[in-house]
């Protein structure tokens, strides 16, 4: 497929924009037949990958999901992982389509999205790699691991409350304590949050939620001033 000339100011202009030196810009290639990056821009650019540490698994996915959000909003991709900033048209018309010239705006889209993707496969645990298998985009993989993580089945909630409801300090410092109830309250906000933007009009369970939440942030605050 070809892409115009033209392309060249507007593939570097966006680049620019996710915090790329000058001086790696300046090795970008653009290549009559194709976008062809050198070895030097490929590492600047995709160096945040290397920092990943933290493999998502069945239990962390709070700390995983708090690794990655800065990464997306530092180098402006939020919008294609939320979906504010949806594809461009593969094609600006059907002159350009038969022709096999390609939109530019949906080149560099493209290789925005297929960034972040590689990020978000890198930081799976293998477990969790099938969860995506076949997802070609980072939101549907986003969404697809939001969906299995953060999902509130009525027996997840029942667990994580009646944990929260029959949690006693006992022997535990007070430091462990509050990290477990911290814990706890964290993992129900994600639920809570979760029923709201899909909808759920469960008032009562969301009424629930709400005050275990308050119950277990009060018990916190007790807990520091103690």
């Amino acid at each position: 497929m070809v892409v115009h000339s033209s392309l060249v100011t507007k593939y570097q202009k966006a680049f620019n924009s996710f915090m790329v030196s000058e001086h790696t810009l300046a090795h970008a290639f653009i290549d009559p037949m194709s976008i062809t990056i050198n070895s030097s821009f490929s590492v600047a650019f995709h160096l945040p990958a290397q920092i990943i540490f933290i493999k998502l698994d069945s239990t962390n996915f709070l700390a995983w999901n708090a690794q990655l959000l800065p990464l997306f909003r530092s180098y402006g991709f939020m919008g294609i992982v939320n979906g504010s900033e949806p594809s461009p048209p593969q094609f600006n018309s059907t002159k350009h389509k038969n022709q096999g010239t390609l939109n530019s705006s949906y080149v560099v889209w493209q290789y925005k999205d297929q960034t972040i993707l590689g990020w978000i496969i890198s930081s799976l645990s293998l477990v969790v790699v099938s969860t995506i298998y076949g997802l070609e985009t980072s939101r549907l993989a986003w969404q697809a691991l939001g969906a299995c993580f953060i999902a509130p089945s009525t027996s997840r909630i029942s667990l994580i409350t009646g944990k929260l409801q029959s949690l006693q300090q006992g022997s535990m410092q007070c430091q462990s304590f509050l990290n477990v109830v911290k814990s706890l309250a964290d993992k129900l906000s994600v639920i809570k949050i979760n029923i709201f933007y899909n909808g759920v009009s469960n008032v009562e369970e969301s009424l629930t939620l709400k005050m275990l939440l308050q119950k277990s942030l009060a018990l916190a605050q007790t807990l520091k001033i103690m």
